[in-house]
């Protein structure tokens, strides 16, 4: 069964993953969803970073 990720799971796996983003070309929905957080002001940007890490350290998956 494949995993449902919100929207901060997918910002999530662009944070962690930059790297290996740049050497495939993005889904429409994630580069939209890149677009989203890269709009954001930078204070929001370090804000959603601490969410998803908090998130991450809850997580059972």
């Amino acid at each position: 069964m494949a995993k449902s990720y919100g929207v901060a799971g997918v910002v999530a796996s662009f944070l962690t993953r930059r790297v290996s983003l740049r050497a495939r070309r993005l889904s429409s929905d994630e580069a939209e969803l890149l677009a989203q957080y890269r709009a954001l002001t930078e204070n929001d940007q370090v804000a959603m970073r601490y969410l998803i890490g908090a998130m991450k350290s809850v997580s059972r998956f």
